[in-house]
């Protein structure tokens, strides 16, 4: 036996060490290796993230340059196309008065101005702007012999035009052989009024001047010209580079205007600095932490295996146990071997307390059912009684004496059952018949209950003792008071999806807001069922929702009206 608890206790400790061993060195030595081998790839790429931030930088520098040019020369249409000078040579068909052409000088002059005034007027080859008639007004220097179905029949203008501006790279139309950025922009369609620039390539270029030392920037036309640009002679070299399959990193952005595709082109490299010094790194570093480990996988183990043998024979102990027993020894010391000794001992009395308190429960469930037994035999006792009363009265031919115990009878047999089912209208009608016959006995038949409720609605449900509190608020509220003869109408009418039957008494009558602030705060538990009718009214908002429930209606002196408004629903035993 002792031979059998050494070999457990030295198996506990040899599993418990291999397992800390393994646990301590497995995730350090992965750790390490991977944070040594990543290490430099995140400074590459951090070094990487922050180039193409830069260089993101350039483009966007770049892009609101172009953004501008493109401004300008929105902003020299515009003017062109708001001048009343220049809308009244272009409405004309010739220049051949004097007139004419003393008009169309003033509105050169004023063209003239609007380019001078411009930032890109250095790069600003022709500005022209002409009719179909052949009515054209030049800001620049311009051969008169050009004409203007020259212009008309370039490539701007023919190759899908359909009446917005057009900006790309073409050939030019007054410097036949020459690549221009051509800007196209009707004035009017509708007259045939237009405007024509030509801008000097070289502005992309004087662009990208200042980037040729810091920044490989190419800018390509993405049109049929497959015109390129560069900011230095390694950014070309790169461009070809790349487009023949060698690997670099290409961040761009496209300017749509213009038509123009933004790049940077960049070297992709993640890994940098000496490769033998990081592996050196991560072999004295995988050495120091498994003779680390060792150490204090053994200290632990030796620490750890006494309380956790302890808390395993304890546990072990309980398996056949009879009764359930704490150990106060395996709670000893702070540390989370020490928290589950402290766990157990408590789950160990909690279900000892549970077993206590089932048994206890086991004995008043006992008790309660033998109390229900003798609540069931006394209203048994009461029913018979009043049985043996009515046939009593039956026998000696007082009918109005059986009559009178039959209902009372029946009231307290359907109260006795609870007042939450549902039952049929018909059903309902029949308690408040009873109801109704209790109370003309009891006043004297000082009221008529008429009910005008149609056979068509009798298969309808409604809550149970729904109408009784209502009637008896009529009857002691509305009838009584009055010390006259009065009158309790019940009616119904529909909807195609609601119910709404009325209960009305002509007695003392009360206006309606005032009549509903009356039975919110009367609350009759005195009453035959002890619900009251503000107590059906939330009753009744509870099973249907808050749309349904009772209205209130009336006018002082004359009567008083109770609706109660609920959804149709027929019985299950009835076709719908």
């Amino acid at each position: 036996m002792k031979k059998d608890k050494g070999r457990f206790r030295w198996q506990i400790r040899s599993k418990f060490q291999v397992k800390v061993l393994l646990s301590i060195l497995v995730p350090v030595v992965v750790f390490s290796v991977i944070t040594n081998i990543v290490i430099s790839a995140l400074l590459g790429r951090q070094l990487l993230e922050k180039r193409e931030e830069i260089e993101m930088g350039y483009l966007s520098v770049i892009y609101s340059y172009l953004e501008d040019v493109k401004g300008n020369l929105d902003i020299l249409a515009l003017t062109a196309e708001n001048s009343s000078a220049v809308q009244k040579i272009l409405k004309k068909s010739d220049l051949d008065s004097v007139e004419a052409k003393s008009d169309a000088l003033e509105a050169q002059n004023i063209l003239a101005a609007y380019l001078s005034g411009s930032s890109i007027n250095d790069y600003i080859e022709e500005m022209i702007v002409l009719n179909r008639y052949g009515v054209r007004i030049s800001a620049t220097s311009t051969e008169e012999m050009l004409g203007t179905e020259q212009i008309l029949a370039s490539r701007m203008f023919t190759m899908h035009f359909d009446g917005k501006e057009r900006i790309g790279v073409a050939e030019s139309v007054i410097d036949v052989g020459e690549t221009r950025l051509i800007y196209a922009y009707p004035l009017d369609m509708a007259e045939n009024r237009y405007i024509y620039m030509e801008l000097n390539t070289s502005l992309v270029m004087d662009m990208l001047i200042p980037y040729a030392e810091s920044a490989n920037i190419i800018v390509e036309y993405t049109g049929e010209s497959g015109q390129a640009w560069y900011s230095s002679e390694t950014a070309r070299q790169m461009h070809e580079k790349s487009e023949g399959g060698t690997r670099y990193e290409i961040n761009s952005r496209t300017f749509e205007p213009f038509g123009l595709k933004l790049s940077v082109i960049s070297k992709k490299s993640l890994y940098s600095g000496d490769t033998a010094s990081i592996l050196y790194i991560l072999a004295v570093t995988v050495i120091l932490v498994i003779c680390i480990g060792i150490t204090v996988s053994r200290r632990l183990s030796s620490r750890i295996t006494g309380p956790l043998r302890m808390l395993t024979d304890h546990i072990s102990g309980q398996i056949n146990a009879k009764y359930l027993t704490t150990d106060p020894s395996i709670e000893e010391g702070e540390d989370e071997i020490a928290e589950i000794g402290k766990a157990f001992n408590r789950l160990v009395r909690h279900i000892n307390g549970l077993i206590k308190a089932q048994k206890k429960m086991y004995e008043q469930k006992q008790e309660l059912e033998m109390n229900a037994l003798q609540a069931q035999i006394n209203p048994h006792f009461l029913y018979n009684t009043l049985d043996s009363v009515r046939w009593m009265a039956v026998i000696q031919k007082a009918n109005g004496i059986a009559d009178t115990v039959m209902s009372l009878e029946n009231l307290l047999r359907n109260m006795a059952k609870g007042a939450g089912d549902k039952i049929t209208l018909r059903e309902e009608l029949s308690l408040a018949q009873d109801y109704v016959n209790l109370q003309q006995v009891r006043y004297m038949e000082i009221f008529d209950y008429i009910c005008d409720v149609p056979e068509e609605y009798m298969d309808y449900m409604i809550v149970k003792m729904t109408m009784q509190p209502v009637i008896e608020n009529a009857i002691l509220h509305g009838i009584v008071p009055t010390g006259t003869y009065g009158e309790i109408k019940v009616g119904i009418r529909e909807t195609e999806k609601d119910l709404y039957i009325s209960i009305e008494d002509n007695g003392t009558g009360v206006d309606g807001k005032e009549f509903q602030n009356l039975v919110k705060n009367r609350k009759n538990k005195n009453g035959m069922s002890g619900i009251g009718v503000a107590n059906v009214d939330e009753r009744l908002g509870m099973m249907y929702g808050k749309k349904y429930g009772l209205i209130f209606e009336g006018e002082k002196g004359r009567f008083a009206r109770v609706i109660i408004h609920i959804p149709k629903e027929k019985s299950e035993d009835t076709d719908v």
